[in-house]
């Protein structure tokens, strides 16, 4: 085996992923599928620390493995993916800012909620005052 090429334990160390991921973004294509040796292990080299350090840094801008492929695929294609990029995170901004919304109009009801006393009540038309007290 070259100096330049390792097993799958040795990419793992160095890209800080499990082997169980490694084998799954080969499944899925996200990571190209490794030639192997004479007794049929994966051989990866630098390059793939390097793509596998590239998809982390895609999905912590909140990009899923299908777009990350397809972004790799454009790549291999010799097509620029940028402007693709671009409409991908200006989407993604739009449903963070949407979910964050959200979340924010969720804590104000949780406060309102949480508000108002918590006592018990004897009429059993009521499942929970807590509950049927929040503001819509």
């Amino acid at each position: 085996m070259s100096n330049d090429r390792f097993f799958i334990g040795e990419l793992a160390r160095r890209s800080g992923l499990g082997r169980d991921t490694i084998r799954y973004y080969e499944s899925l294509g996200v990571l190209p599928e490794a030639p192997r040796s004479d007794g049929g292990y994966r051989l990866y080299g630098p390059e793939q620390v390097e793509h596998l350090a590239f998809v982390g840094l895609a999905q912590t801008l909140g990009l899923t493995l299908d777009e990350i492929r397809e972004i790799l695929e454009m790549v291999d294609d010799g097509r620029e993916p940028c402007v693709h990029v671009r409409e991908r995170l200006e989407m993604r901004l739009a449903e963070t800012r949407r979910r964050i919304r959200d979340l924010r109009n969720l804590e104000r009801r949780l406060e309102a909620t949480l508000s108002q006393p918590a006592t018990a009540d004897a009429d059993s038309s009521c499942r929970c005052r807590i509950i049927e007290s929040g503001t819509a």
